[in-house]
């Protein structure tokens, strides 16, 4: 018998077939389903423990950069800068409330002296002045300077003080310094237009030890200074006191047209310096030539006694290139031999001019040249041009009360001295100076010297 296949019978048997093995697989995904949920939960909880842990580390990375930026500006707020320059060398905090400066001061001289005097005075190359420098601020308001010299085979403490610069009107100055008298005293020896200064400073102190207030006013324009010191002799230094005994010196300077460049008066300056006290048992003065040599010898048993009153005005007038100066010093006072005791009177003055060839501006300190020395580019330093004048004379009684040998120590001397000098830049100067000293009621040679000196300063 034939058979006829049925289509629908075998579509269905396909479906049932499908249906068989289908619903297994459904079953067996939808039975699967929580663990690979599970497995991919873990994954992500893996991954995200991994995200959070690199977070952290980028949080502690970017912490520790902020506090190290932190730091480096504390440290930049505290750091000291050293700097090095034609003022010296320089160690200076952030805030400017610390600060050290170390500098120099080298000055080697030549002497030559000519004429009747020359068998008699020693020609002689030396190191006039050897001075290293130190100082600067403490705590914003206290400066301090120290200045030794061990030029000449010696050793000496010429500076060594504070000053208190808290109140602007009044500065308080303690320890070894300039007491305030004489004027060309109170330049600084790397400043003055001549090697040697003139003969008024031989009869105001170089340095003492005491109190000092003073300061300038009116935007520089007054000057003030006064003090109490020890009390050393004419041109002399001492590092203790004599006695009980005190000197008083002061200074009132007035630059009245200070400030206005245009004014032909601005660089004029007048005033006076005064001292007064005693010279008990402190040693004799010594007065020098030009060239270094004592002219006055006292008498054998003489010793400074009594009293000493002083009086030196002064005054400049700087006009562009040109300089002039001069000033006058007046001083009495007391000697003793045996039972006699007197006051004698020396007066000394001086007149000093100077130009500066090159053109820069003359000042009370030493100018800065416009181009300093350097042939190659055209620069050869500012050249100056100097001339001075001075006289010197005791009172009779120097020799009327046998103080003094009128045979062997003139009563008067008087200086001219002409000189050259040239700044190759703001540190480095060599001068050339002639000398020629004059004496009168003694048969002395007179003096003729000429000085060189080559001299480097930063301070």
């Amino acid at each position: 018998m034939l058979r006829v296949k049925n289509p629908n019978r075998e579509q269905s048997n396909v479906s049932l077939h499908k249906k068989q093995f289908g619903l297994p697989a459904i079953l067996l995904a939808i039975l699967s389903m929580p663990v690979w949920a599970q497995s991919t939960d873990e994954k992500v909880q893996d991954l995200q423990q991994k995200v959070d842990a690199l977070d952290q580390r980028v949080r502690a990375d970017e912490r520790n950069k902020e506090l190290k930026d932190e730091e480096a500006a504390d440290q930049g707020k505290t750091a000291a800068a050293v700097t090095a320059d034609t003022s010296g060398f320089k160690i200076k905090s952030n805030d400017g409330n610390f600060v050290l400066k170390i500098g120099a001061d080298l000055q080697v001289d030549s002497r030559t002296f000519v004429g009747e005097a020359s068998g008699s005075l020693p020609d002689t190359i030396l190191l006039r002045r050897v001075r290293p420098t130190f100082s600067g601020t403490i705590y914003k308001y206290v400066d301090f300077f120290f200045r030794p010299d061990f030029g000449q085979g010696q050793t000496v403490i010429y500076d060594a003080y504070l000053e208190l610069k808290y109140f602007s009107a009044a500065n308080l100055r303690v320890g070894k310094f300039k007491p305030p008298v004489g004027l060309e005293r109170l330049q600084t020896d790397d400043d003055t237009n001549f090697i040697e200064r003139g003969l008024p400073t031989l009869l105001v102190p170089s340095r003492d030890i005491g109190y000092q207030v003073a300061a300038s006013l009116l935007k520089g324009r007054v000057y003030y200074a006064g003090g109490v010191f020890n009390g050393v002799p004419d041109n002399g230094l001492a590092d203790t006191a004599a006695s009980n005994h005190r000197d008083f010196a002061g200074r009132l300077f007035l630059t009245p047209f200070k400030g206005g460049s245009e004014n032909p008066l601005s660089g004029l300056g007048f005033g006076a310096g005064v001292l007064g006290g005693s010279v008990d048992k402190i040693a004799l003065p010594s007065y020098k030539t030009f060239g270094q040599n004592t002219f006055v010898t006292f008498a054998s048993g003489v010793a400074s006694a009594g009293h000493r009153t002083s009086l030196a005005p002064a005054a400049y007038y700087y006009l562009g290139p040109f300089g002039l100066l001069s000033e006058y010093t007046l001083t009495e006072e007391g000697f003793q031999k045996g039972a006699l005791r007197r006051e004698i009177a020396f007066r000394a003055w001086q007149v000093q001019a100077s130009y500066i060839l090159t053109g820069e501006r003359k000042g009370f300190t030493s100018p800065t040249p416009r181009k300093s020395f350097d042939p190659k580019n055209h620069g050869w330093g500012a050249w100056e041009l100097a001339a001075r004048v001075g006289d010197f004379s005791a009172e009779r009684g120097l020799y009327n009360y046998g103080f003094a040998d009128s045979t062997k120590s003139p009563r008067r001397a008087r200086e001219w001295v002409g000189g050259v000098n040239w700044y190759l830049n703001r540190l480095l100067r060599i001068s050339g100076d002639y000398g020629y000293t004059n004496f009168s009621s003694v048969s002395r040679a007179s003096e003729k010297v000429f000085i060189t000196r080559l001299q480097v300063n930063f301070i």
